[in-house]
């Protein structure tokens, strides 16, 4: 029994402690992928989850270029949005790095079709540069930017996407 006691008190002595969470207030999550040949960030609570390209999309007749259609996703039908041909660029050629963003904004759900996705990353609040735009129709969804090793990380808003009527609106 004693030995019990002395390998659990050389285990408490040796066992290093949790991650200080100080400073973690001032950090921002943010997904990166490509759209339309742009790399953006995106705020991780406004992407759901995350899934592998679907092969088997129901086209949906009288809807509009990008919408896809509809994929049967764990039981639950999901639009299936091309993010390129909405932002008035050519269709996302499948492969093995398209990636659906899943979006439950503002009472829309939806996948948006992306060329790629390279990762998280996590950036300074301090690094932040307000009111930073783009031009083109991209531009209508990025508000905002980061600047990171000299840098610029434009912010693609999924809430001002989900927001805007010409989005909600797939009939053609």
């Amino acid at each position: 029994m004693a030995s019990l006691t002395l390998i659990e008190e050389r285990s408490h002595a040796a066992a290093q402690g949790l991650p200080k969470s100080e400073g973690l207030a001032n950090i921002w999550d943010a997904l990166v992928f490509n759209v339309a040949g742009v790399r953006v960030v995106s705020a991780m609570d406004e992407v759901s989850e995350m899934l592998p390209h679907q092969e088997r999309v129901t086209r949906v007749p009288g809807a509009r270029p990008w919408m896809l259609g509809l994929a049967n996703v764990r039981g639950s039908l999901l639009p299936i949005i091309d993010l390129q041909v909405y932002l008035g660029g050519k269709a996302v050629v499948p492969s093995k790095a398209t990636r659906i963003l899943v979006l439950r904004l503002r009472g829309l759900v939806a996948g948006l079709l992306v060329p790629s996705v390279q990762g998280m990353r996590h950036f300074s609040l301090s690094d932040r540069l307000p009111n930073a735009r783009m031009k083109g129709a991209l531009g209508a969804y990025v508000y905002e930017a980061f600047n990171f090793d000299d840098e610029v990380w434009p912010v693609f808003s999924m809430s001002a996407l989900a927001a805007d009527p010409g989005f909600r609106s797939a009939a053609a």
